[in-house]
C-alpha cells in the first residue's frame, strides 16, 4: 500500500497572507544578492528583518521598524 504524499501549503492563501518562514527565506536571498552586488550595507538591513522575524515570529513585522533594523 502507498502512503499519501506529503502536501504543502500554497505560497499564498486567499486572504493575501504569506507564511513567516518564506518571508525569512526572501529576506535572505535579498540580502545574498545585495552582497554578489557589493552592497553590503543595504544586504545588512535585510539581514536584520530575516533575523529578527526568525527570532520572534510571535511578534512578526508589528514591532518599531526602527528597532528591527537597530536603528
Amino acid at each position: 500500500m502507498q502512503r499519501p504524499g506529503k502536501t504543502h501549503k500554497a505560497a499564498m492563501g486567499q486572504d493575501g497572507r504569506i507564511d513567516l518562514r518564506e518571508m525569512i527565506d526572501f529576506m535572505e536571498r535579498c540580502a545574498n544578492v545585495l552582497e554578489r552586488e557589493n552592497q553590503s550595507d543595504s544586504a545588512y538591513y535585510f539581514e536584520q528583518v530575516a533575523e529578527f522575524v526568525q527570532r520572534h515570529p510571535e511578534k512578526g513585522i508589528k514591532e518599531d521598524a526602527g528597532r528591527i533594523l537597530g536603528l
